[in-house]
């Protein structure tokens, strides 16, 4: 099982520590009346506003997290699958959009709108599909809990 929510957490709070760090650097830099060329509070602004945009992009996805259906022997968002392909046998979890693009164990987080996901999406285990010349199968579906 993957906790969802603690990749969230953990990205947060990741964010968080970011965000203190940037407040310090633009609080102790020079202001524009000390030093014409120094540009360190006005990069430490930026990085503030991208941080907080960030974390507003975290909360919309804590909220997607209170949509997802339940587990229905299809592959669907928060979806354990195995599948076999080319190079062996392969573990993933469908996940919503922005949480994709991270292994974690020997799973790999595949966001339901790739093209990957999208071959396989709502189909059931034994489904067989060919993905960039490969032929691939549904092995086993499970429920991340």
């Amino acid at each position: 099982m993957i906790d969802l929510r603690q990749i969230l957490q953990d990205k947060r709070n990741l964010l968080d520590r970011q965000l203190a760090e940037a407040k310090f650097t633009r609080d102790h830099a020079a202001t524009p009346t000390e030093s014409h060329s120094d540009k360190t509070r006005q990069n430490a602004e930026q990085l503030m506003d991208t941080l907080n945009d960030a974390k507003k992009k975290l909360q919309s996805l804590e909220t997607g997290l209170n949509k997802l259906p339940p587990f229905s022997n299809t592959a669907t968002a928060n979806t354990l699958i195995t599948l076999r392909t080319p190079l062996g046998v392969k573990n993933f979890l469908l996940v919503p959009d922005g949480f994709g693009g991270q292994t974690i164990g020997d799973t790999f987080l595949l966001s339901v709108s790739s093209t990957l996901a999208q071959s396989f999406l709502n189909k059931k285990a034994g489904y067989t599909f060919s993905f960039n010349g490969g032929v691939y199968q549904i092995i086993f579906l499970n429920p991340n809990k």
